[in-house]
């Protein structure tokens, strides 16, 4: 007799992982450091891959990126927005 074992994930909505940071962060860090290695300036690279991630978690803060996506909705004016085919946030109400 056989045992069949299925392993059930604790976190389902647990995003995915770049070493030990979050996809987005890891990026951060690792990008610029990548540049830099590639370019001969590894030392310079990882300073600024540092900084970056430092400023992107600062950015980010508690509520993630999906607060930034929020904040870029409401405090971008349309025009300069990367969320463009979204409705205008200037406009307090709508009439149908």
């Amino acid at each position: 007799m056989q045992e069949t074992v299925v392993k059930i994930e604790q976190r389902l909505q647990e995003q995915g992982r770049i070493l030990l940071f979050p996809i987005d962060e890891g990026l951060a860090l690792l990008a610029p450091a990548g540049v830099g290695l590639a370019i001969q300036q590894a030392i310079p690279g990882v300073v600024i891959g540092i900084i970056t991630y430092l400023v992107w978690k600062r950015l980010k803060g508690d509520g993630g990126v999906e607060r930034l996506l929020a904040m870029t909705y409401w405090y971008l004016p349309r025009e300069i927005s990367p969320l463009k085919n979204w409705p205008d946030s200037a406009v307090n109400m709508w009439r149908g």
